[in-house]
């Protein structure tokens, strides 16, 4: 699941993810996942985190709208600790690309 730049409102390109993790929890009702949010680095730490827990519960509220119970679910904001492609270039320009790849949420199965 991927975000716009300083949102948390998911892009409608967003539910055919969500969906299938949704059909995958109901085929295992046993499993429980966690929904992780990450930012870029741009912006103060302070609102990043915010920013990154508001997008890992964006995603918790659509899965309990399809009927997932929130019990099965944890989220966690990790601001921009944890990025997967470089926010600037080497030269230290901004990476767009890379930036846009960062703002995401992920799931991990816990249980």
């Amino acid at each position: 699941v991927y975000y716009d730049f300083s949102q948390s409102y998911l892009q409608p390109a967003s539910y055919p993810a969500l969906d299938k993790l949704v059909a995958m929890l109901q085929a295992h009702p046993e499993v429980k996942i966690e929904l992780s949010a990450h930012t870029d680095s741009k912006g103060s730490d302070a609102l990043n985190q915010k920013l990154s827990e508001a997008r890992a519960k964006s995603c918790v509220d659509y899965l309990v709208s399809k009927g997932i119970a929130a019990e099965r679910l944890t989220w966690k904001g990790y601001a921009a600790t944890m990025p997967i492609a470089p926010n600037t270039h080497a030269d230290g320009s901004d990476n767009p690309e890379g930036r846009a790849r960062n703002r995401r949420t992920e799931f991990k199965v816990i249980k």
